[in-house]
């Protein structure tokens, strides 16, 4: 199962702020004039051709589309250059007027080729546009779940099933609302939330405590009447007229059916319709909730979900987060569905590999049963040890991921994907990690009274209430993090744009990368490995082989359009003059400020 290829980030909510700053800076000049132009003529194009650079049957476009995507980035960060460049030579004042106008008309040259660039672009792009597929979405509906239980055995999620069905059946505290309360499943794609919630629905302590159940798959659906219509159907309240009915009349049915029953009724698969706001996302949820209030008490809503706001959204009473499964309950699930649990003992011919399999999938029940389907009921070892590849694993991850990614906002997408750059174990400073975005310029300016520093927080705690971001508390503090699964979905959407060098060092840096961290004895061969003048951000960090607290002189003043220059991760406490050179660098960390 191959992995999407991924896009570059998308561009196309800077370009109007681009234009705009191009505008304010023209004062009649006509290259800039021409590139503001050229901004705003390929932004609805942008626009589109990114909602189509994701992976579909048949999409045999996408190369082409990433390749155009790509080239629309480089020179868009072209432009930022330039347009920075300008406004720096322009406050630079009199007193070196004439070397300024003689910077100026370099700058118009190139002002001049990149506006001709970006419409060479536009044009490309109306074959893309053309041999496309109309009408893609964020995702394609052909997922839909039932309340059956199609495993034969479930592994790992006993103490979470009992946990939620005695909070669904229990006597104790009845919460005063006027719906029923809900008791929400949080966890990433592939965890098996569906799973342990038909685990609930079948419980015989559900089945005998409930007057009424119902099952409803959310997917990619949130219309009012449509959800209500399908609750009745659930439940056998619905005719042949109701596709007729009024939201009015079916909710009057529904109101009908429930009244003083006790019911139980699950959501799967619930997403936040992200073009809605949350308070327009909760006045649809308490629409279609409404009828429900005429049910007895101890009624019940079982929501499964990716993402931490939907369970806000709908008050939910009480969150189970699911994490990934046991590296021992991954073998057991490995060997039911490869080997069809034909024996008690795993193969000890194959045992090595199982648990080599079982560590390598992160505790995913999905990656584990698609490995499992690849192997099933043959015992040949060389297939067994070809599965052991992290590459195979990481790209199943990634196949089960990538929806919450690609329903992302574009200004949260590249936010998150820029993490990758930031070793597996990071712990993140909010307030740090919003200065570098910030800097990044990737906190688009904001259109009401709102101050930078403050929307990048909200962009941050999106990202969190999303799911994106794990937190934890020590020692009376909170923490961030990316947890497995998610640092190798940042690693995958970022692969064009950020890079993390390790011990081993790449044959090549990609020209499109623009934000690498490194150790810092890696620091004097990047000189012969990679354009330095492309990168916005240099993270150095400490080396065990190698202790210098000082950075190379004449590599740094390489970096002439470096944004984040962080080294608080590092032993370099000291930085030659040659810093100065730096002249849109925006971010500076030492380790001594962190």
């Amino acid at each position: 199962m191959p992995a999407p290829p991924p896009a570059p980030w998308p561009v196309s909510q800077d370009l109007a702020a681009l234009a705009g700053r191009a505008r304010s800076l023209s004062r009649g000049d006509a290259g800039l004039a021409g590139l503001a132009a050229a901004l705003l003529r390929i932004q609805p194009v942008a626009r589109e051709l990114e909602r189509r650079a994701w992976p579909s049957p048949g999409g045999a476009e996408a190369p082409a589309l990433h390749v155009w995507l790509a080239e629309l980035g480089a020179a868009v960060a072209d432009a930022e250059d330039l347009l920075d460049d300008l406004h720096r030579r322009r406050l630079a004042g009199p007193a070196i007027s004439s070397c300024v106008g003689a910077a100026l008309l370099g700058l118009d040259r190139k002002l001049r080729r990149l506006a001709e660039r970006l419409d060479c672009v536009r044009d490309d792009s109306e074959r893309l546009r053309l041999g496309h597929a109309a009408g893609c979405g964020v995702r394609s509906p052909n997922r839909v779940t039932g309340s059956v239980l199609a495993e034969r055995r479930v592994f790992g999620r006993d103490q979470v099933c009992d946990a939620i069905v005695g909070r669904l059946v229990g006597d104790g505290e009845e919460i005063c609302r006027p719906v029923a309360p809900v008791v929400a499943v949080v966890g990433h794609g592939g965890m098996g939330k569906t799973v342990v919630a038909q685990c609930v629905y079948n419980d015989a302590r559900i089945q005998g405590y409930f007057d009424l159940r119902a099952w409803i798959c959310l997917w990619d659906r949130l219309d009012e009447a449509e959800l209500t219509r399908e609750i009745l159907q659930s439940i056998g309240g619905a005719d042949d007229t109701s596709y007729n009915d009024s939201l009015e009349r079916l909710q009057e049915k529904l109101g009908e059916v429930v009244a003083s029953k006790r019911f139980f009724l699950v959501f799967d698969d619930v997403w936040n319709d992200e073009g809605k706001t949350e308070l327009e996302n909760r006045a649809v949820w308490n629409k279609v909730l409404a009828p429900l209030s005429s049910a007895a008490i101890g009624s019940r809503i079982l929501v499964t979900t990716r993402m931490k706001l939907v369970a806000e959204v709908l008050n939910a009473a009480y969150m189970i987060t699911l994490d990934g499964l046991k590296v021992a309950d991954c073998l057991l699930l490995l060997k039911e569905t490869a080997l069809s649990g034909e024996t008690m003992d795993f193969p000890p011919e194959l045992l090595e590999f199982g648990r080599a399999i079982a560590a390598k999938v992160k505790g995913s029940p999905l990656a584990t049963k698609v490995i499992g389907e690849m192997l099933r009921n043959t015992r040949s070892t060389r297939k067994w040890r070809a599965m052991m590849d992290t590459e195979i694993c990481d790209n199943i991850i990634i196949s089960s991921l990538q929806l919450s990614y690609q329903h992302l906002p574009g200004h949260l997408q590249r936010c998150f994907a820029y993490c990758s750059i930031f070793p597996t174990t990071w712990r993140f400073n909010q307030h740090k990690l919003v200065k570098m975005w910030i800097a990044l310029g990737f906190v688009q300016p904001p259109t009401e009274a709102k101050r930078l520093e403050d929307l990048g927080y909200k962009y941050f705690d999106d990202l969190l209430l999303r799911s994106f971001f794990g937190s934890a508390n020590k020692d009376h503090q909170t923490y961030y993090f990316l947890d497995d699964l998610m640092h190798i979905l940042a690693q995958h959407f970022s692969a064009q744009d950020c890079m993390k060098i390790n011990e081993d060092i790449p044959v090549v840096i990609p020209p499109t990368v623009r934000h690498l961290s490194v150790s810092t004895d890696y620091l004097p061969h990047l000189k012969s490995k990679y354009r330095l003048g492309r990168l916005r951000t240099l993270l150095v960090l400490g080396s065990s082989s190698l202790s210098s607290s000082h950075f190379p002189s004449k590599l740094l003043a390489k970096f002439k359009n470096l944004r984040v220059l962080d080294l608080s991760e590092s032993d370099i406490a000291e930085l030659p003059k040659t810093i100065g050179q730096l002249v849109h660098l925006h971010y500076l960390a030492f380790c001594s400020m962190t």
